[in-house]
């Protein structure tokens, strides 16, 4: 239940949807003007690029510089994407991916945790883990160096599936956490509290940290940032909820 909510809440976090039912509300209502100047703020605020930037800056965790020793890090999914004949791809969140790669390749880490299964209501045939394995193999890394979790639909599962792999497989801690800047601050709380000791190691920078912003971020509305509010709003609301259960 709590897997179906969360994507519903996914749908209502969207600052476009808010706009869509401003325009349905100042359609059918009689008091015209006040859904139309919510409707025209709303556009103003969420389309603004210099605001977004602002928020989404002060959301992701700050870049790290790793020069120690991991005996594994884990990749958390959410960077493939299936079509319907079931193949996957690698989405804008790749960074994931090759950040191990690079980590594992200078011997940084020994052995890569992929954790991920389908983070889909209704698909649960395409297993982000799965198609990860497969492509660290292809980039030569060791079998016996992949430990790969697929029954994960969300960041409490990741940590709740991983913490039981990596006490069969008898792993040391602390171990690299690997997934975007936007969402590590929530991942990292859910780890600690299931008891796994991590590094959080942030990729995948929406907002590059210390970015200049140029005089358009100010004035021109970006259509992007509407998706882009969305996202982060996920994060931020289930930071909150995730809290509110005691899941961090």
């Amino acid at each position: 239940m709590f897997f179906v909510l969360s994507k519903l809440l996914f749908f209502l976090l969207s600052p476009l949807t808010w706009c869509v039912i401003l325009g349905i509300a100042y359609y059918f209502s009689k008091s015209k003007k006040v859904f139309k100047i919510l409707g025209i703020g709303l556009f103003i605020l969420f389309s603004n690029t210099y605001l977004y930037n602002s928020a989404e800056s002060r959301w992701q965790t700050n870049p790290v510089q790793f020069n120690q020793h991991s005996e594994a890090a884990i990749v958390l999914g959410g960077l493939i994407s299936f079509n319907k004949n079931h193949e996957g791809f690698f989405n804008g969140a790749a960074e994931r991916y090759t950040a191990a790669l690079q980590l594992y390749s200078v011997g940084a880490i020994h052995k890569i945790i992929v954790s991920g299964g389908s983070g889909l209501l209704l698909d649960t045939v395409d297993k982000e883990a799965k198609f990860l394995q497969q492509q660290f193999l292809k980039a030569a890394v060791p079998e016996n160096d992949i430990l790969v979790e697929d029954q994960s639909r969300n960041t409490y599962e990741n940590a709740l599936y991983t913490k039981k792999l990596i006490e069969a497989d008898h792993l040391k801690p602390p171990f690299l956490l690997i997934t975007s800047a936007e969402h590590m601050r929530r991942a990292f709380a859910v780890f600690q509290k299931a008891g796994i000791p991590v590094i959080p190691y942030p990729v995948h920078y929406n907002v590059l940290p210390n970015r200049k912003n140029n005089w358009y971020d100010f004035i021109i509305p970006n259509f992007c940032n509407f998706y882009n509010w969305q996202e982060l709003f996920k994060e931020m609301i289930g930071f909150a909820v995730y809290r509110i259960t005691n899941k961090l």
